[in-house]
């Protein structure tokens, strides 16, 4: 008769799920494998069993919370016709995706900078992932005659200039405190509604529109 304990086909989810609920209230530097665990109802060895290592474990959490978004973009690059709408849908997509997760995104850029290896491996990729994709529609938009000719790169910096970087600076004035409260509070919903997102998307595929006189 075996009496080794039945496998917990549940298990690996649990504890990709606790990982998440962990690491947006502490961040992935702070997780460890014993409060996952914990976190999750589940032993020591099944996360051996499913990961690994803690390294592993925090790769693969970084790559599921990412991939929705991810793989909308490509889909959206992959759409047949004008690429003008395909690119405003995604930069779309993208900002409401670092609206939601602003907090998270914080922590991440913090553990970077700590030192935490799964999370600079994944910044160090981030060059061929989003900004890839909307690089590319960029330049197809440029090809179609929907956007000016300039430096591809330089406009996707302008664009998210204008629509995610007033996302995470009054995420920042509001955490560290370095603005009145007030003050953060007038400009949050400013730079977070998804209605003045889409207006200031407008205003500079506006302000990027091809001269007409040329």
């Amino acid at each position: 008769m075996n009496s080794r304990p039945a496998a917990d086909p549940g298990a690996r989810e649990r504890l990709l799920q606790a990982g998440l609920v962990l690491a947006r209230e502490r961040g992935l530097k702070a997780l460890t494998v014993r409060a996952v665990a914990a976190e999750a109802g589940a032993n020591l060895g099944s996360f051996v069993h499913h990961f690994g290592t803690r390294d592993a474990f925090v790769a693969e959490l970084i790559e599921r919370w990412y991939a929705p978004m991810f793989g909308q973009l490509q889909d959206l690059a992959r759409r047949p016709g004008d690429p003008l709408p395909a690119l405003r849908e995604a930069l779309l997509e993208f900002v409401a995706w670092v609206a939601r997760h602003r907090d998270f995104l914080a922590l991440l850029l913090a553990d970077a900078a700590a030192g935490e290896p799964a999370v600079r491996r994944f910044v160090a990729t981030i060059e061929q992932r989003h900004p890839a994709v909307l690089l590319g529609l960029i330049v197809q938009a440029q090809a179609a005659g929907r956007l000016r000719r300039a430096e591809p790169l330089h406009q996707l910096m302008f664009l998210l200039a204008s629509l995610a970087l007033p996302v995470l600076v009054t995420r920042l004035m509001g955490a560290r405190e370095i603005a009145p409260a007030a003050f953060v509070e007038r400009l949050t919903p400013l730079a977070v509604a998804p209605e003045r997102i889409a207006e200031r998307l407008d205003w500079a595929l506006r302000g990027l529109a091809p001269d007409p006189e040329r």
